[in-house]
């Protein structure tokens, strides 16, 4: 169960990373989508969408992880700042197969 303290402290690394990121990388079109830290404060999962190469744009990010970490460390005051792990999010790819899968069931209906 996610506690409002914890969804309070994803929300403030994604904005923080957010704003890291887009200094870093300004040449990419990316949103950070979500985050999730761990319980213990040590890992976060970070979701991109990116619209050009986001394996590669993921690769760059988790290059970084660790200087990510230490950034952010001096902005935050928190028990722990978590490691970073970025991947892809692929929830707009996901929706579109279910819609595509609903239209084939309704054509499937109307014969």
């Amino acid at each position: 169960m996610v506690t409002d303290r914890m969804k309070k402290f994803d929300e403030l690394i994604l904005k923080e990373l957010s704003m890291e990121l887009l200094s870093r990388f300004p040449e990419s079109i990316f949103s950070l989508t979500q985050v999730h830290v761990s319980k213990d404060l040590s890992f976060a999962k970070v979701w991109v969408s990116a619209i050009e190469n986001p394996a590669k744009l993921i690769e760059k990010f988790n290059q970084v992880a660790g200087d990510l970490r230490k950034t952010l460390s001096a902005k935050i005051v928190a028990r722990r700042v978590p490691g970073f792990h970025f991947v892809i999010d692929d929830t707009e790819e996901k929706a579109e197969k279910i819609d595509r899968l609903f239209k084939e069931l309704e054509k499937e209906k109307k014969r």
